[in-house]
């Protein structure tokens, strides 16, 4: 059950992004602060996603991206973090993942609760991207979990 619910909560994640990253495409106004708080979590993800597999991050963690390099890294980290999550069983999201912060710091955190810090983060930081749109004039994105459940999931009467 738990694995599902990391899955719904990448592919929810994965959905809020394309939705963001549509929003600034369609701006008619600089969407620098939106694209850096979304390359941010793209940045962050594969920094984590490096840690879980056991390489080096391609990424840094604020990447200074376009809007095009945005959506190029999405799919593949989108990809990344999906087949990590389908790897899980409830041993290895028991199991302690030990790494190193940028600060130099040394941790072991459960698996289980690195995956749920790697998908809420995006949330805290999609929340600062929809700020910026209304700060540059622009409609905030409705991106909230329940959105995604009524448009990818709809329910038939």
């Amino acid at each position: 059950m738990f694995v599902s619910y990391l899955q719904s909560m990448c592919d929810h994640g994965a959905w809020a992004d394309a939705h963001l990253l549509r929003a600034v495409r369609g701006a008619a106004v600089d969407m620098q602060e939106v694209v850096r708080e979304l390359a941010h979590v793209r940045g962050a993800q594969d920094i984590w996603l490096a840690r879980i597999e056991g390489t080096t991050p391609s990424h840094p963690v604020w990447p200074e991206w376009s809007v095009d390099d945005l959506a190029r890294a999405s799919a593949p980290i989108d990809a990344r973090l999906r087949a990590v999550i389908e790897r899980m069983t409830p041993n290895t999201l028991a199991q302690p993942l030990r790494y190193t912060s940028l600060a130099g710091v040394s941790f072991e955190t459960p698996m289980g609760g690195v995956l749920v810090h790697v998908l809420m983060h995006g949330h805290y930081h999609r929340g600062k991207a929809n700020v910026a749109l209304v700060r540059a004039g622009v409609a905030a994105e409705s991106v909230d979990y329940i959105s995604w459940q009524r448009e990818a999931l709809p329910v038939r009467t």
